[in-house]
């Protein structure tokens, strides 16, 4: 009985451990996503206010 118990605890974590380094990648994914958008969204910006003629 303490075996079972021993084993099915060691698997539980391990499958906790497992999916929570998942978690985290994604989410650090999910940011650098974001950080990237962010950056060619500014670009994009700065590409098309150089191209416009000046107001005056």
């Amino acid at each position: 009985m303490v075996l079972a118990t021993n084993e099915a605890l060691s698997k539980t974590i391990g499958l906790i451990i497992t999916f929570g380094g998942i978690g985290v990648v994604v989410n650090i994914l999910i940011v650098y996503i974001a950080i990237q958008v962010r950056g060619e969204h500014r670009q994009n910006e700065e590409l098309l206010s150089s191209r416009r003629p000046p107001d005056g």
